[in-house]
């Protein structure tokens, strides 16, 4: 059995301490939270969910919808890549959560904004969606 510890809890032991960023280490976290209300929204649209300035590290996002329709999927990410955080998943039940934290990208945990503010978009895939669509962006500032 080994005792081993992770990056930040062994900048803390170091002497001198190394420090860590205020993202990662004793920060502040922040919610972003909204909702959007589809109604026929075409396959391949986006909902722009959080808008999250240069700096941040994102956390956890949670998007919790209605049934959309038999075949939507929806998927979380940037513009850069629709799916930076959450791969396209199935929204044909209802309360359906999708969320960083269990259906995500590990990688994309502790992310960070770099230079510009970002948004983080939800994008629509299958069919029409109709309901309720809810998000939950958690981040840290540096």
């Amino acid at each position: 059995m080994a005792s081993v510890k992770s990056v930040n809890v062994t900048n803390l032991d170091a002497t001198p301490t190394v420090l860590s960023s205020a993202g990662d280490v004793h920060g502040s976290v922040r919610v972003f939270k909204d909702t959007y209300e589809a109604s026929s929204l075409a396959a391949g649209s986006d909902i722009t969910i959080a808008r999250l300035p240069a700096g941040a590290k994102v956390v956890d996002i949670h998007v919790k919808a209605d049934a959309l329709g038999s075949s939507v999927t929806l998927s979380v990410g940037d513009s850069a890549d629709a799916a930076t955080y959450i791969a396209a998943t199935a929204m044909n039940t209802a309360n359906k959560l999708i969320s960083l934290s269990s259906d995500g990208k590990i990688g994309a945990i502790g992310n960070g904004i770099t230079s510009t503010t970002t948004d983080i978009i939800v994008t629509t895939a299958g069919a029409a969606s109709t309901g309720t669509v809810t998000s939950v962006v958690y981040y840290t500032v540096s």
